[in-house]
């Protein structure tokens, strides 16, 4: 009886944070979605290239000033909340030097690399909003931690609304990559604001350092060194690609990138809910934690492989809708091509949340991390130049690289998994999704193709036959019925704290 308690107590865990988020992302994917309508359109692939490539550095930035912090503050924060507020103020106080230091590091790579001044300017404002981002993202880990994730996610609602909305002003009236870069700047801002505005009756910061963070810097560094290495094999590619062909290639694969980049939001915030739990099940006797493991598994199969299937499917009706074929065309085959490596990430991601947080495999976790950069960055010296001289899409090779390096660093992860964590998997988690998704597959390729009926219809429909399809198979247990229930519930009482 002990464990079922357990089991339910995580159950309710989980589905109350990600419905939290949830929630919030509904929002915040309007306003990615809006955003990515009008920023190719109205930017041109030129442009957009540019501000793809200078995100993508800022990326890199952040990892360089984070220092394991994501991680490692939650973890500490659910073990001790005490402990977790000193972290915290010594890691802002981190995170501001490694700012300055960082911002040196980028720039002056930058200006080996030859970029243009354009390109200069976006990456120093740009740099300016990490640093807001910097203490934004410590107090959400300290959020994380607590379980307490309606505040970091009010404060995402704000900025992603902000800069949606405004920098769709500038561009209608006539701003380029500079205009958009300093109002996303504004949006950081404006998020650190609400979110320490919260974090006053929850955190007190003492603006001090404890020299005992020194201390957790041995534990601290695997998760900062594959944080790092993940964000550098997963965004150099911009960087090579500006350096190996134009702006332009480099915008084509930036339009789908950034499609790309809005699904991988669905298992990091599934992620964000779990990794407490791990943390807290760090000592796990009684099998709960190879359970979570082996759910989290599931689930991210169940929404992977169909998932890749319709953006696969659907690749030339969604770059045109947002971004027109006529300056993206080339965007639909990059699109197909990260389709693919969607179910992998996916897995990789959960894979990744257990050996760093619960299986002390951290630092066997950097090293695949290091390793996947050389994979990646060989990969793409030589497919990109190839497929820029004859396919003349660069991209192509770039988006060849990102699958094979992930599907490296899924099968590194299967190897380093303690194998009683996968214990309790079945054959069928991965049947039954992959037979609901050929299911759905065969009418949906005929309505698209082979109908007038609007692709979003389609869309629509074939979510629906999916889930049915789900269900027809009996995918779902009476326990995990029972936690559907326990999510939508959580969902109704989280929408109804908002509206009232």
């Amino acid at each position: 009886m002990a464990e079922k308690t357990t089991n339910s107590e995580i159950g309710k865990s989980i589905a109350q944070n990600v419905s939290v988020m949830m929630g919030a992302q509904i929002v915040t994917w309007g306003s990615s979605f809006l955003l990515l309508y009008f920023l190719p359109r109205y930017l041109g692939s030129e442009d957009f290239g540019r501000l793809y490539l200078a995100l993508s550095i800022k990326m890199m930035l952040g990892l360089l000033i984070d220092f394991g912090g994501n991680y490692l503050i939650p973890k500490e924060v659910a073990r001790s909340q005490a402990k977790g507020a000193k972290i915290l103020s010594s890691y802002i106080m981190l995170r501001i030097f490694m700012w300055i230091l960082s911002i040196g590091i980028i720039l002056l790579l930058s200006d080996l690399l030859g970029y243009s001044e354009h390109v200069h300017l976006l990456i120093i404002i740009l740099a300016v909003a990490k640093l807001w981002e910097g203490g934004t993202t410590a107090l959400s880990a300290f959020f994380e931690g607590i379980e307490k994730m309606e505040y970091p996610s009010i404060g995402k609602i704000v900025e992603r609304v902000f800069v949606a909305f405004v920098a769709v002003g500038a561009l209608l009236l006539g701003a380029d990559s500079i205009g958009v870069a300093i109002v996303m700047t504004v949006g950081a801002l404006l998020n650190l604001i609400v979110i320490y505005w919260f974090s006053r009756g929850v955190v007190r910061l003492r603006y001090t350092f404890d020299t005992k963070i020194f201390s957790l810097f041995h534990s601290g560094m695997p998760f900062f060194l594959f944080s790092l290495f993940s964000v550098i094999y997963y965004r150099i590619d911009a960087m090579m690609l500006a350096s190996l062909t134009t702006d332009q290639v480099t915008g084509w694969y930036g339009g789908a990138f950034r499609f790309f980049d809005i699904i991988m939001v669905l298992p990091l915030l599934y992620k964000t809910a779990i990794f407490p739990v791990f943390s807290k099940l760090w000592d796990n006797e009684d099998g709960v934690l190879e359970n979570t493991v082996s759910h989290s598994l599931r689930l991210m199969i169940i929404l992977g492989i169909p998932t890749a299937t319709v953006i696969f499917l659907f690749a030339e009706p969604i770059i045109h809708f947002f971004m027109g074929l006529g300056e993206f065309g080339p965007s639909v085959l990059v699109l197909q091509i990260f389709a693919l490596s969607i179910p992998i990430i996916y897995v990789d991601i959960i894979l990744g949340s257990a050996l760093m947080g619960a299986a002390n495999r951290q630092r066997a976790w950097a090293i695949t991390g290091l390793f996947a950069i050389f994979i990646n960055v060989g990969i793409n010296y030589v497919l990109i130049p190839y497929t820029q001289t004859t396919y003349g899409n660069g991209g192509l090779g770039a988006a060849v690289a990102t699958l094979i390096t992930e599907i490296f660093v899924m099968g590194s992860a299967f190897i380093l998994l303690p194998k009683s964590y996968l214990q309790n998997f079945k054959s069928s988690y991965i049947f039954k999704p992959a037979a609901a998704t050929l299911i759905t597959a065969i009418p949906v390729i005929v309505l698209l193709f082979y109908s007038s009926l609007y692709w979003m219809l389609t869309l629509i429909i074939s979510g629906v036959i999916y889930i049915s399809a789900l269900f027809l198979l009996k995918t779902f247990d009476n326990k995990e019925l029972e936690l559907i229930k326990v999510f939508i519930s959580a969902s109704q009482k989280k929408l109804s704290l908002f509206t009232k």
